[in-house]
């Protein structure tokens, strides 16, 4: 497999505290990475700087070959990157398919809109990504009326619509019951292949169910990463997390 996001020297600063310290990765196309580590350790001011957000002190981002820091975070989102925050941004007042159309909307002029929405190809992503969300019962339904897992599924179902090459997601399972949790476990298994996924994640049932290889971050660097099993039984990170079972409480 060939890399889709490299990230060589990325640090990020402010005076003499740095958030992100020097930090390399390399995520394949088509892969899910668990992006892991305790508050503070530099996960999402990472997920930041990689979308443009931040503006990084130092390093550079390189997405399918081309470098992206630097570009504006529009341009970046341009390239075919897609982020869903922690907080979910969906417009409570519109229906779960109206929020959907917005999303698809690719300019801002309402005549080209419309032929969009017309279009075969529109239309045929809309219903692709409904039913990957499973919110077809729902489409009808103001979105302020959703369940919490409901609306998180919207979100990731708003993303989806541009169709990104690389998804970055930020503690999607947050306030989650245990079965929403297990439908978005099965979303993710579907996405994994077609898009790439970047997830942080403090739900270690939700990872063990979804990761191919976790990136487990302390004090802005890289403390261990590979697969489950050999990130818990490496032993930097028993040292690190000494009294720890596994590495639960570095999420």
């Amino acid at each position: 497999m060939s890399a889709i996001l490299e990230l060589h020297g990325v640090t990020k600063a402010y005076d003499a505290y740095t958030v992100v310290d020097n930090f390399n990765l390399t995520v394949n196309e088509g892969e899910l990475r668990c992006l892991l580590g305790p508050n503070g350790a530099g996960k999402t001011t990472t997920m930041d700087l990689i979308t443009g957000r931040q503006k990084m002190t130092s390093g550079k981002v390189v997405f399918q070959g081309r470098k992206i820091s630097g570009m504006s975070e529009h341009r970046i989102c341009q390239q075919g990157i897609g982020r869903k925050f922690q907080i979910p941004a969906v417009f409570k007042d519109l229906t779960v398919q109206e929020n959907l159309r917005v999303a698809l909307t690719r300019t801002t002029n309402p005549f080209m809109n419309m032929i969009e929405f017309g279009r075969g190809s529109g239309r045929e992503r809309l219903q692709q990504v409904v039913e990957l969300v499973g919110l077809q019962e729902r489409l009808d339904e103001l979105s302020g009326n959703l369940s919490h897992g409901e609306t998180q599924w919207l979100e990731i179902g708003m993303v989806l619509t541009q169709n990104p090459k690389l998804l970055l997601m930020d503690e999607p399972t947050a306030g989650m019951t245990e079965q929403e949790t297990q439908k978005t476990s099965d979303i993710f298994n579907r996405l994994k292949g077609e898009h790439t996924l970047i997830v942080v994640e403090h739900d270690m049932a939700f990872v063990r169910e979804i990761a191919d290889i976790i990136t487990l971050m302390h004090l802005g660097k890289t403390l261990a990463e590979g697969p489950m099993d050999q990130v818990e039984n490496d032993p930097k990170v028993r040292e690190v997390y000494l009294g720890s079972e596994g590495i639960t409480d570095a999420a």
